[in-house]
């Protein structure tokens, strides 16, 4: 499991994120910002860097929903994709 990103962000060859993971949160903290679009944070515990995390925009768009980073991790995290 060690040599697995703690963060695994996956296209699959399209346009929009269909495959996201997040390994090792301390925190995941989310928010309404309207009726179509929620904010989501998760948290990286042991990175060495202050309220360190990767942050998502999520909208309803029809019948899906659509994954965007808004924010990348800064500390030590070994991210794919």
């Amino acid at each position: 499991m060690a040599d697995r990103p703690r963060v695994s962000l996956d296209r699959s060859g399209g346009l929009h994120l269909d495959d996201v993971s997040v390994r090792d949160v301390s925190l995941v903290h989310a928010e309404m910002l309207t009726k179509r679009r929620l904010w989501m944070s998760c948290y990286l515990e042991g990175t060495g860097v202050e309220g360190d995390r990767v942050t998502f925009m999520i909208t309803a768009s029809g019948n899906r929903l659509v994954f965007e980073v808004d924010e990348r991790p800064e500390g030590t995290v070994s991210v794919e994709g």
